[in-house]
């Protein structure tokens, strides 16, 4: 293969990757123009289709990791410090313990699909073999790391949930799920990677940032002022990850936002501007839930719950149902059917004292016993 036909070949794919990193395909156009400029002045032009590609993947993302350390966004974390978060402490000491009983070849297997992020058929391109010889590798070796990460774990039978948030305490998160008997463990950095790998159930919390409308093709409204699109970008991909895996999730006011993004669906940047203004969801409120529902079953009828937000879901996404209505209408909760447990709810349940219908210890009961599952 020519060096021109492999650029023409990587075109969409490193456009792809590229603007996964950096969140806008404008930026990650000019970033891969700026990789094919330097493949053409100083690249291996001459060398095996594999050296090249992979010369062009390394120079990519490091000009993306440079594009990003300019807007001060995050910062980097290089493959061999996977096992420190983004900030600098520790993680879970069971993942470095795990990681080391493997060989070196399956430890980048992980590394490059969990924590760089790669598709299957990236990592297929990197190691020269096809995306299903991939697949196979990534499974083996991720089945490899859990089996390892369990018996890390052995003495300490309770399910472990990751919890993601931002810059929100996660300390009424922590004492909410650990009452109901779950290991809680945080991730406030940019990644979720081999983390989520050895979760047991996935909790987005809620998030004193808004949702970024570029992520659901809007323009920024008036209203809002303040977003993280860093933190929803990482939040999106662990979801995604995690319904692709039938991993329960639950997600907590943006969270539940999150999910209906994440499946094509829209939101109202602030409610005040739209119909739904005689409700004051920022108090306790009832909500009416739908017949033959996860929602329903856990919590009844009208359970009395406690939100506190300015932006919903508008327009549902697709393959989504809602269970859940505020007496004005807007979605309190909905669900992704034919997943073991999948549930966003727009209210507060760690909020939620066992007084108030006992919302909060049944969600969290529910989502415990979903990840000991």
């Amino acid at each position: 293969m020519t060096f021109e036909a492999i650029l023409k070949e990587q075109t969409g794919v490193l456009t792809r990757r590229l603007r996964r990193m950096v969140g806008d395909v404008e930026t990650a156009e000019d970033l891969r123009q700026e990789t094919f400029a330097r493949a053409w002045r100083s690249g291996p032009r001459d060398a095996a289709a594999p050296v090249v590609r992979a010369w062009l993947h390394r120079t990519a993302t490091n000009l993306a990791l440079d594009e990003l350390r300019r807007r001060r966004r995050r910062e980097h974390v290089p493959l061999h410090e996977g096992l420190t978060d983004p900030a600098g402490g520790p993680r879970d000491p069971r993942l470095a313990e795990a990681l080391a009983t493997l060989t070196a070849h399956q430890r980048l297997v992980l590394l490059l699909r969990f924590e760089a992020g790669l598709s299957l058929r990236e990592v297929g391109e990197l190691l020269d073999i096809n995306e299903d010889a991939a697949r196979k590798r990534v499974a083996r070796a991720r089945t490899l790391f859990l089996d390892a990460y369990a018996a890390a774990g052995a003495d300490d039978p309770r399910p472990t949930i990751l919890l993601l948030l931002g810059r929100e305490d996660p300390a009424p998160y922590v004492a909410w799920l650990e009452a109901q008997g779950a290991r809680v463990r945080t991730l406030d950095g940019t990644q979720a990677g081999l983390d989520l790998a050895g979760a047991d159930a996935l909790l987005l919390g809620g998030s004193e940032t808004d949702v970024h409308p570029s992520l659901y093709g809007a323009a920024i409204g008036p209203h809002t002022v303040e977003t993280d699109l860093t933190r929803h970008l990482r939040d999106l991909s662990a979801l995604r990850h995690a319904l692709s895996t039938n991993l329960p999730v639950l997600g907590v006011c943006s969270g539940a936002q999150l999910l209906n993004v994440l499946h094509g669906g829209t939101l109202h940047q602030h409610l005040p501007d739209s119909a739904y203004s005689s409700l004051d969801h920022r108090d306790a409120h009832d909500v009416a839930t739908a017949e033959g529902s996860l929602t329903r079953r856990l919590l009844g009828t009208e359970p009395g719950v406690i939100s506190e937000h300015h932006q919903a879901v508008d327009r549902l996404g697709a393959g989504l149902r809602v269970t859940s209505l505020a007496p004005d209408g807007l979605v309190e909760a909905l669900e992704v059917p034919g997943h073991r447990f999948a549930l966003g709810v727009q209210w507060h349940p760690e909020r939620c004292a066992d007084g108030l219908d006992g919302v909060g210890a049944r969600t969290a009961a529910a989502l415990v016993e979903a990840a000991a599952a």
